[in-house]
């Protein structure tokens, strides 16, 4: 067992060995580990900018990460990533230049996988291109998902989606209202707003750099009262 294997294999078994359709076997996690480098970025650096060559894929082991990208002179996050989450692969397989900017937004350490090796371990270890590509669909139906909850309702329902998908098991958020801002394509005086509305009907507390989630059902019933009713087959024009 080489001594990055002991350092954070079972950690990596763990990330992609999640679903029973796609394990891993021990020695596909040894043999990924071995491809691995690490490397340390301080909060507000970039791991890499939009445009630039996408010759590694990324996974973040600790600290997080923001995708980002600058729509009509405005940046937008489009994703915070934390400790687990893969990222690059997309442009990777497409052969195409990055579509986003990465920075670190505290902290991080991330492990690093050249797209030579990766595409080597997918053609030689079929359980290892399996549960990467079941690991790349689950993260684009996220994104869909996603963007789903962005296109139907206002700004409360689309608050209310991410809290909801940025929440901890215990129920804390800690992405900054600057952060939640930019992931809404919002003003952080309306994010604000929302934020104290919400508190006020007792859904969540605020607290300092966090949010405690205090009525997960209540959340969710904002995104049900903003989703359009449905047409039923006996109102369709014949």
């Amino acid at each position: 067992m080489t001594q990055r294997f002991g350092r954070y294999g079972t950690w990596l078994a763990c990330c992609l060995s999640r679903g029973r359709d796609a394990p891993l076997r021990d020695g596909d996690i040894d043999l990924l580990a071995s491809e691995l480098g690490e490397r340390s970025f301080a909060g507000g650096t970039f791991i890499f900018r939009r445009g630039e060559p996408a010759a590694s894929v990324h996974i973040v082991r600790t600290g997080a990460v923001e995708l980002s990208r600058t729509v009509h002179g405005r940046r937008v996050i489009l994703q915070v990533l934390n400790p687990g989450d893969v990222f690059g692969d997309v442009p990777v397989f497409l052969g195409e230049p990055e579509p986003f900017d990465a920075r670190a937004v505290k902290d991080c350490t991330i492990l690093s996988i050249d797209s030579a090796a990766l595409f080597t371990l997918l053609q030689t270890r079929p359980l290892v291109a399996k549960r990467w590509f079941v690991s790349l669909a689950e993260r684009m139906a996220g994104l869909q998902q996603r963007l789903g909850d962005l296109l139907a309702g206002g700004i409360e329902a689309q608050l209310a989606s991410i809290l909801l998908r940025e929440a901890d098991d215990q129920g804390q958020v800690r992405t900054t209202q600057s952060q939640l801002a930019d992931l809404l394509g919002a003003q952080r005086s309306s994010v604000q707003r929302v934020l104290k509305s919400l508190a006020a009907a007792g859904l969540i507390e605020l607290h300092y750099r966090r949010i405690e989630l205090v009525d997960r059902g209540g959340l969710v019933s904002l995104l049900d009262a903003s989703a359009p009713e449905s047409t039923t087959p006996e109102t369709l024009e014949p």
